[in-house]
């Protein structure tokens, strides 16, 4: 668990965590937010042990899980891996707009597509491939408050408030939008309400920063698979005014986002983790931000992310 700390330079306007209690007023949601310091261990939170729904932020040790098993020799990122009928997700997927003319992929590909584009065909395929092990690997490496129980798309039809749900043998693209359709807006509206109280597939900002210092830091996997995963946060295309939104020009940041559905105006959660390469040689700064239940657009919850990404990147970046 990581205590509320803040690193604050000369000139800088107060501590950090008070800056992000500021900036959370201006939703009527929940925000969680931690930040760390890599290379000096030095740390901020914000909400930091409570947990929030994960949404595609899952991807993030979802990919972390296959690229270990391919360091056990399990899988190769040569593989080529086939998608069957059933993975295939129409919304947010370069995958499913190549299928069926392209029903196999190289693993590699699959992970880059599922991180950078957050592809939620990839995902589904490399959920079914690994997600029974995620508990496990989260004991391996020592990763509290952190879990991830189903599928995204499981996740999507519960929070849509989906009970009758078909085997996955049986799983045809559009089949999601026909279940939701026949879902009322008041059963929809009480589904998120549960969905936001459920434990599953959550994680907490302290866990989320767990995770990435120890990935960063090279203690999870290989040093040539921590490169990679590196370089495909990199690579990250969704959520550019989110943790980027308000940095410098040409500030480096690998990161993954989450958003989840809206419900008569509620949101779930809207989410970004990564890490930001500081200026001048100061070294990286993971952090997490997690906007719970909001009733805000989404112009309005990217820009809390914003806020509070910029907030740590003046208190940890040189003068």
């Amino acid at each position: 668990m990581f205590a509320a700390a803040g690193l604050v330079r000369a000139g800088s306007r107060g501590n950090v965590v008070e800056r992000w209690k500021q900036i959370a007023t201006e939703t009527d949601g929940m925000v969680g937010a931690a930040a760390l310091h890599i290379e000096s261990g030095k740390r901020a939170s914000l909400r930091g042990d409570e947990h929030f729904p994960m949404a595609s932020v899952c991807k993030l040790p979802i990919a972390m899980n296959i690229l270990a098993m391919v360091g056990e020799g399990k899988l190769s990122l040569k593989d080529s891996i086939e998608i069957p009928l059933e993975d295939v997700v129409p919304d947010v997927s370069e995958v499913a707009e190549r299928w069926p003319k392209e029903k196999s992929f190289p693993l590699n590909e699959l992970l880059e597509l599922m991180i950078t584009k957050s592809d939620n065909t990839a995902v589904q395929t490399l959920f079914r491939m690994g997600g029974a092990g995620m508990a496990a690997r989260f004991r391996q490496w020592h990763i509290d408050g952190m879990r991830v129980d189903r599928s995204e798309r499981r996740c999507n039809l519960d929070a849509a408030g989906v009970t009758n749900i078909p085997p996955v043998s049986e799983w045809t693209p559009g089949m999601f939008d026909e279940l939701t359709a026949k879902i009322t807006p008041a059963e929809r509206l009480r589904a998120m309400r549960r969905f936001l109280d459920d434990p599953r597939d959550t994680a907490t900002p302290n866990g989320t920063i767990q995770l990435l210092v120890r990935a960063f830091r090279g203690e999870l996997l290989s040093e040539a698979l921590t490169a990679r995963l590196v370089e495909i946060l990199k690579a990250t295309t969704t959520g550019p005014d989110r943790i980027k939104g308000l940095l410098p020009a040409g500030t480096v940041v690998a990161h993954k986002t989450g958003t989840t559905s809206t419900v008569a105006g509620l949101n779930g959660s809207t989410n970004d983790v990564g890490v930001i390469m500081l200026p001048k040689g100061a070294g990286r700064l993971a952090i997490a931000v997690y906007v719970r239940g909001s009733t805000r657009d989404q112009e309005t919850r990217d820009r809390i992310i914003a806020r509070i990404a910029k907030a740590a990147f003046d208190s940890w970046a040189p003068g």
